[in-house]
């Protein structure tokens, strides 16, 4: 039996290499923002959402020189602005080959009989979306949200790895932030 193979995955990019989203509140005035301060950040662990996770204090420095670049100071209470982030990783499945066997045709008096048979294989990746929102503290609306998504190695990551995902995302995200300093 013959069996045609068409292999997909060097026709195709990943899906979710480095996806930049954002979405500006139109009505949100940035000239006017100053400072911001943080509500805890959310991580997504195998364990559930957690508030406490080793990785915020690198968020925090992290995301917190992005916004020092945008002119935005952080204090403690009273700011212009309060910061909602969330870390998120998800498995992705990706297509990488079709397999189609031999078309088989039957033909009798009475009847006709076509069979074939086809299969995928499919490989999961692992993907990590950093989501950020800026919430104006006046309106109780969102100023700015961004998302970003990049292809993550399966397994646990060393730290350098956390650190340079993190800084990659937060430089991609912040190159749509609407305010240059």
């Amino acid at each position: 039996m013959k069996l045609l193979i068409f292999l997909l995955s060097a026709c195709l990019t990943p899906l979710f290499a480095d996806k930049v989203t954002v979405y500006p509140n139109p009505k949100a005035d940035f000239a006017r923002y100053k400072t911001y301060q943080w509500f805890p950040p959310r991580v997504m662990t195998r364990t559930g959402i957690d508030e406490n996770n080793p990785a915020n204090p690198l968020l925090k420095q992290i995301l917190g020189q992005q916004l020092s670049q945008k002119g935005l100071n952080e204090v403690s209470e009273g700011a212009d602005l309060q910061i909602q982030v969330w870390v998120l990783t998800d498995t992705v499945p990706q297509l990488e080959a079709i397999i189609f066997s031999e078309l088989s045709i039957e033909v009798s008096n009475s009847d006709m009989s076509v069979s074939d048979s086809v299969a995928g294989i499919i490989q999961y990746n692992r993907k990590g979306t950093l989501y950020f929102n800026l919430i104006d503290t006046q309106t109780k609306k969102s100023a700015w949200f961004g998302m970003v998504s990049d292809s993550l190695p399966n397994g646990t990551l060393k730290p350098e790895e956390i650190r340079e995902k993190l800084n990659k995302a937060a430089t991609q995200l912040f190159k749509k932030y609407p305010v240059r300093k």
